[in-house]
């Protein structure tokens, strides 16, 4: 008698070709549509929804593993941390030659062959030697390490760092955030052209012995990977800065060759005002746009400034931007975000005022102000709202306990 095919849920928000291409590949296919209402946030806040959400969905299920896609990392990323929850297999399938597809083929979750369907089937029914694909099987320093460097080189910005961080949170691996502050930083980011030529296989080749040989889900990573060619480097690197003072830190990724940018603060309690100020032509060179309250708290969420990075890249004024929030990828100039702590915590972000001087000191890692220690220090935090946090609900919840948006932004 003929063993049934094994079963393989595929979460989705949009329907897709993927329950064909599993069900052509010998295993039953297990559409589960998540719902499309989630609470107003940011790309953490998203993320966290979508892990519960996927857990309950898929937890009764009756399934074998997870094809997990989705083109927005924070759904991904939600997917995957539901999966490491339930300890089942998953693959994971992520537009090509992007930094999502690059750090979760690193990490051992998307298959260097591309074919998602194919390999889940074979995970799901057993057959794939020599592979432990289960999340507990695949998480650890090693593999984070690798989805780290290879994000990094593959163009991807800090939102990469605050999903990775919380993936190594939930799988029990400590130390990933100092990890982050030596392996970003002296990771070559490759020319965007030069990642479409040659593709993910290719850019973990050029890793050398920087990229460990770790377990996937069909196979060793190593296996098969080409000869490298010579990377073309982008225009773009991480640098983290830190106050002496207050321990406080921040994320840039900025352009090459930049050793640091100073300017007047302009302070905005929201992404809309600055967005104002640019579209005004308020903001100049010499001007530097601090945005509060946009953090893990105070989005709540970890907001993205996608529509402050658009009239930045539009106005063309080189102005730069330190924030608690999200910068957008490909955002244009020096932004320096992540500010931890945040405003709405309490952060010394929360103390700069109109006018303060303020220097990025690229070169050094430091972030420093031109206005004297006793008075900054006897200044009033802004009062920034923490997203919200009054009530029941699920955004009232978060807002109220989440983590620093370098440890993940996850719930307490």
């Amino acid at each position: 008698m003929k063993p049934p095919a094994p079963a393989v849920g595929i979460p989705f928000f949009e329907p897709s070709a993927h329950p064909d291409a599993v069900f052509a590949a010998g295993a039953e296919p297990v559409p589960l549509r998540l719902p499309a209402a989630r609470p107003a946030g940011g790309v953490a806040l998203a993320r966290e929804w979508v892990a519960d959400a996927t857990e309950v969905s898929c937890a009764d299920a009756g399934l074998d593993a997870l094809l997990l896609a989705s083109g927005e990392p924070e759904e991904l990323f939600g997917m995957l941390l539901a999966a490491a929850r339930l300890g089942l297999p998953a693959v994971c399938a992520a537009p090509a030659t992007t930094p999502l597809s690059a750090a979760l083929t690193a990490l051992g979750f998307g298959p260097l062959s591309g074919d998602a369907a194919g390999v889940v089937t074979s995970v799901a029914a057993g057959i794939a030697p020599g592979v432990g694909p289960r999340p507990s099987g695949l998480l650890d320093n090693f593999s984070l390490a690798n989805a780290l460097r290879a994000g990094v080189a593959a163009g991807g910005g800090p939102e990469l760092l605050v999903h990775l961080s919380a993936l190594a949170r939930e799988a029990g691996v400590a130390g990933f955030s100092q990890m982050a502050r030596v392996l970003a930083p002296e990771t070559r980011v490759a020319a965007p052209a030069w990642l479409a030529e040659h593709g993910t296989p290719a850019l973990l080749a050029s890793l050398g012995d920087s990229l460990h040989d770790v377990p996937t889900v069909s196979g060793r990573l190593k296996e098969g990977l080409p000869a490298a060619p010579p990377v073309t480097d982008g225009a773009q690197r991480f640098v983290f800065v830190r106050a002496r003072a207050s321990g406080a830190e921040a994320v840039c990724r900025v352009p090459t060759g930049v050793p640091g940018v100073a300017g007047r603060c302009r302070v905005f309690s929201d992404e809309e005002g600055a967005v104002r100020a640019v579209h005004g032509g308020e903001a100049g060179t010499d001007d530097v746009l601090v945005v509060l309250g946009c953090g893990p708290r105070g989005g709540p969420g970890l907001l993205r400034l996608d529509a402050l990075g658009s009239a930045v890249g539009e106005a063309e004024t080189g102005v730069s931007v330190v924030t608690d929030g999200l910068a957008p990828e490909g955002a244009a100039g020096v932004w320096a975000s992540l500010f931890s702590p945040e405003a709405a915590a309490g952060g010394v972000i929360a103390r700069l005022r109109d006018g303060d001087g303020l220097r990025l000191d690229l070169d050094g890692g430091r972030v420093r102000t031109d206005v004297g220690s006793a008075e900054f220090g006897s200044r009033e935090a802004a009062n920034v709202s923490s997203g919200g946090a009054a009530g029941a609900g699920y955004a009232a919840r978060y807002a109220r306990s989440a983590l620093p948006a370098i440890e993940g932004a996850g719930f307490r």
